[in-house]
C-alpha cells in the first residue's frame, strides 16, 4: 500500500513482509529512486548484522530505505554512520535528545533516566551495499521498537560465548515517550526523511573534499553522538568473546574504532568486532 503524501518521496506500507531489505533491494534493482522506502509492522525473516536473525514483532517498525548518493561505491562505507545519525536526528525531534546515542557503528541505545547509562537497545540498523543497472546503491534497514518487547534471559544470552556479555535489553519508544510515541507511518516518514537528509548533506560535502576519506565530513559530529567515546571498553568477536580491552579513543575516516590498549593503539573494523562498556559485561 502506498502511503506517500503528495509531492513526497515514495513510501510503501505493508502489515507483514519477509524482509523489508529484500523488498527494497529488488525495487532498487528495478529502478526505485533515491529515498524510496518500505515500512512494515512485522517482518518474519529479516536479518541483522553478521547474519544474525532479525524478526520484528507486531507493533515495531521495520523500515528499509534506498539511497543512491552520487559517490564512488567505496565511499558507501560511511552510510551506516550516516544512517545512525539520521535516526538520532529523528529521535531528537521527538524529544529524546540526550536520552539516546549511537552504539558504534550505528545501532541506537537509550537510557531510561537522565543519570543512567546507555544500556538499552532501541534501534537496530543494517546497511547493505548493492549495485544494479543504474549503478551502486545502499539499502538502509532500520528496526525500531515502538511497543515494549519482552525478552527472557535465554533470548538475551542467545549466541554469546561462555562468559561473554548478554545482548542489551530492549527499550521502546512507548516506554520512553509514553503517549508521545508516533504511529508507525508517521514514524517511518520522519526517520526516512532524516536519513536521506543526512546522506544528501554528506554527499555534497564529500564532493567538495573527495580525498579526505568517506567519514571525514561527519567525523566530529559523529563523535558527539557516541556515548562510549572516551570510556573503557571490551572488544568483542561476533560470538561475544572478549579479545581486548582499552579506552575507546576515536575513529578514523574509514569508520574503524581506535582503542588504546595496554599494548598500544589498535584499529578495529565494524564488520569484525563490536564494543561494549566494561561495566556492561
Amino acid at each position: 500500500m502506498d502511503i506517500t503524501p503528495e509531492g513526497a518521496l515514495p513510501l510503501m506500507f505493508e502489515h507483514e513482509v519477509g524482509s523489508t531489505n529484500d523488498v527494497a533491494t529488488d525495487e532498487a534493482r528495478a529502478g526505485a529512486p533515491h529515498g524510496w522506502a518500505i515500512c512494515a509492522e512485522r517482518q518474519v525473516s529479516g536479518r541483522g548484522r553478521r547474519g544474525h536473525a532479525w524478526s520484528s514483532p507486531a507493533g515495531s517498525l521495520s523500515l528499509s530505505v534506498v539511497v543512491r548518493p552520487e559517490v564512488p561505491m567505496s565511499q558507501l562505507i560511511a552510510v551506516p554512520a550516516l544512517a545512525g545519525m539520521g535516526v538520532m536526528d529523528a529521535l531528537a525531534s521527538l524529544g529524546l535528545a540526550g536520552r539516546v546515542g549511537i552504539k558504534w557503528p550505528n545501532d541506537i541505545v537509550a537510557r531510561t533516566s537522565d543519570e543512567g547509562g546507555f544500556d538499552r537497545k532501541l534501534v537496530g540498523i543494517l546497511v547493505e551495499g548493492r549495485s544494479g543497472d543504474a549503478g551502486p546503491f545502499a539499502v538502509v534497514g532500520i528496526g525500531i521498537n515502538r511497543e515494549p518487547v519482552q525478552m527472557d534471559a535465554s533470548e538475551l544470552a542467545q549466541g554469546r560465548a561462555p562468559g561473554g556479555p548478554r545482548a542489551l535489553p530492549p527499550v521502546s519508544l512507548a516506554e520512553l515517550l509514553g503517549e508521545g510515541a508516533p504511529e508507525l507511518p508517521r514514524l517511518a516518514a520522519l526517520v526516512r526523511d532524516a536519513v536521506v537528509a543526512r546522506v544528501d548533506a554528506w554527499a555534497e560535502a564529500l564532493a567538495a573534499r573527495p580525498a579526505a576519506g568517506p567519514l571525514a565530513p561527519i567525523l566530529s559530529e559523529y563523535f558527539d553522538m557516541v556515548p562510549l567515546m572516551g570510556h573503557e571498553v571490551a572488544v568483542l568477536t561476533p560470538e561475544g568473546r572478549v579479545v581486548d580491552t582499552g579506552a575507546f579513543c576515536g575513529l578514523d575516516v574509514w569508520g574503524r574504532a581506535c582503542v588504546r590498549t595496554p599494548r598500544g593503539e589498535k584499529s578495529y573494523p565494524a564488520e569484525a568486532v563490536s564494543l561494549r562498556a566494561l561495566d556492561q559485561l
